[in-house]
């Protein structure tokens, strides 16, 4: 465990070497953020007319409403979120390539993917729908079932989280579509597996780092201030979401990059020049198959 822990902070600080050099790359992630933002906001009326075709007893329509505003949603954040990506996956690309992308010519490279980015929008929303569905499901055969739904669920997502973890930067790119880009994230996990799993897990480790503490300070703020304030509590709630904002968007575009190189060099077979050849080689060792004696 504190091998892996080891390095995947060597990793995080890598990778930031390269944020570094391409600082556009954090603008990315705060957009999507903002833009994420303003998106829950508005879906505030489609989930108030749910609420609304209940209250005059149209259940059947309301249940329909609410599975069509969920895919929206689910749509919404993964087109927001895969669009900035691709714009954190473009900038990566150029500087394994040896360029200097700008933000101006990463945003444009984004406009022109739109039409893949809505594609896999959409599987991405189905597979979100279909998971909320299950839990839907489960949640009315009473507890055991919504208890067997949610951990199907949860097995599925944690799954499906994996494998397309590659997903964004093989449609930036191998210019394809979502199922060829879902086959091309498989490939490439079966080439990186440990190193894809220490980067989907290990920098989350490293994430934990800097949150408990901040998430720490927060509570107890919130436990101390309020005998002496209650306004205390609400200035410890805000705090946390200022701080915790910052702290997602730097892990965002950390994740992004070193999930770039890792395909650049799946791809390429090359090294980028940023990272000590040991990095990326280590996470393309053959597995052995064991050995059964008498066999």
């Amino acid at each position: 465990m504190f091998e892996t822990f080891s390095r995947s902070w060597d990793i995080m600080k890598i990778t930031l070497s390269v944020v570094k050099k391409d600082k556009e790359i954090l603008i990315f992630p705060i957009l999507s953020v903002i833009f994420s933002i303003i998106f829950f906001v508005l879906m505030v009326v489609p989930f108030f007319m749910v609420g609304l075709l209940e209250a005059i007893g149209l259940d059947k329509l309301s249940l329909v409403v609410y599975f069509a505003v969920i895919f929206l949603l689910y749509f919404g954040v993964s087109f927001i979120a895969t669009f900035f990506n691709v714009g954190v996956v473009y900038i990566a690309k150029r500087r394994f390539e040896g360029g200097d992308a700008s933000f101006g010519e990463a945003l444009s490279f984004c406009f022109s993917k739109v039409h893949l980015i809505v594609v896999w929008s959409l599987v991405s929303a189905t597979v979100g729908l279909v998971l909320r569905m299950i839990e839907s499901a489960g949640g009315k055969k009473g507890n055991a079932g919504r208890i067997i739904s949610g951990i199907i669920s949860s097995i599925i997502g944690m799954v499906w989280s994996i494998i397309t973890i590659f997903v964004v930067p093989a449609m930036v790119f191998n210019d394809v579509g979502p199922f060829k880009a879902i086959k091309l994230s498989i490939d490439t996990i079966k080439k990186t597996w440990g190193e894809s799993l220490i980067r989907h897990y290990g920098l989350g480790f490293a994430q934990a780092v800097v949150i408990v503490p901040i998430v720490l300070f927060c509570i107890a703020l919130a436990v101390v201030g309020s005998a002496i304030n209650p306004l205390f509590s609400i200035v410890a709630i805000l705090l946390l979401v200022g701080l915790m904002i910052p702290v997602g968007v730097f892990f965002s575009a950390l994740n992004t990059v070193f999930n770039t190189a890792l395909f650049w060099y799946a791809t390429t077979g090359q090294v980028p020049a940023e990272y000590p050849p040991e990095t990326l080689q280590n996470a393309f060792v053959p597995r052995q198959k064991p050995v059964i004696p008498g066999f």
